[in-house]
């Protein structure tokens, strides 16, 4: 029912990202890419980013703005749970959007493209 209260007064394209994960709009920079964010963290799947927000791009950007998210969070939540040195060292690079993500690509075509 939130969902849909939410989608109907269109509180995606305004909705202020909280201060815990504002590091994730360091990383994505574009129009896009914010609107992207802040449904994303509204919602919780993309399912229907295109159709709702009405921005037109593929649908495989939209996978990898996934992936990219979840790469994210996950480095993240790794390194806010490890108290070592290199941990907190981790952490302060995320934060500053410094953090090099290792995103591996598929090949064009998908599986089993010649």
């Amino acid at each position: 029912m939130r969902r849909d209260l939410d989608f109907l007064s269109g509180k995606f394209f305004d909705y202020d990202v909280p201060k815990v994960q504002r590091y994730l709009l360091k990383y994505f920079t574009g129009k896009i890419q914010k609107a992207f964010v802040r449904y994303y963290l509204l919602f919780g799947c993309c399912r229907s980013f295109r159709d709702h927000t009405g921005i037109y791009c593929s649908w495989s950007f939209v996978l990898r703005l996934e992936t990219k998210f979840h790469k994210l969070v996950a480095s993240y939540q790794e390194a806010k749970a490890d108290f070592s040195e290199e941990g907190l060292a981790k952490l302060g690079q995320i934060e500053a959007g410094k953090f090099k993500l290792h995103i591996v690509r598929r090949k064009p075509g998908g599986k089993g493209a010649k």
